[in-house]
């Protein structure tokens, strides 16, 4: 793990890493200029079946939206029956500096992305 996949959905280049029951990230490209521009980022940090943070990253609109299951404390790892678990959110927006699009020709190396 991580396990990488490529994928083409919608006309958009899709990076996505799973990391098995511990979550995924994924980065989203648009072809414009003549190159492939990062556009979006989603991310899950998971511990098995529930899903304890999420993040979702907008590069158009310069949004960053951050779900917290507030209810993840009460997740008992050694439980069999994990329907009982209502997944409950507290969500945070976050307004971003605008910077210019980060194209897919100068990223180097995807470990060493950040934001």
């Amino acid at each position: 793990a991580p396990y990488l996949s490529i994928d083409i959905r919608n006309s958009k280049l899709f990076v996505h890493y799973a990391h098995g029951r511990y979550g995924y990230w994924e980065y989203c490209f648009r072809y414009q200029n003549s190159d492939f521009m990062l556009i979006g980022y989603e991310a899950s940090h998971d511990r098995g079946p529930v899903v304890l943070f999420k993040t979702s990253i907008n590069f158009l609109t310069g949004i960053e939206y951050d779900d917290e299951n507030i209810n993840a404390y009460n997740f008992n790892a050694d439980s069999d029956d994990d329907s009982e678990i209502d997944e409950v959110f507290k969500r945070t927006v976050v307004k971003l500096k605008k910077k210019p699009l980060m194209k897919l020709s100068e990223i180097e190396d995807f470990d060493e992305l950040k934001y």
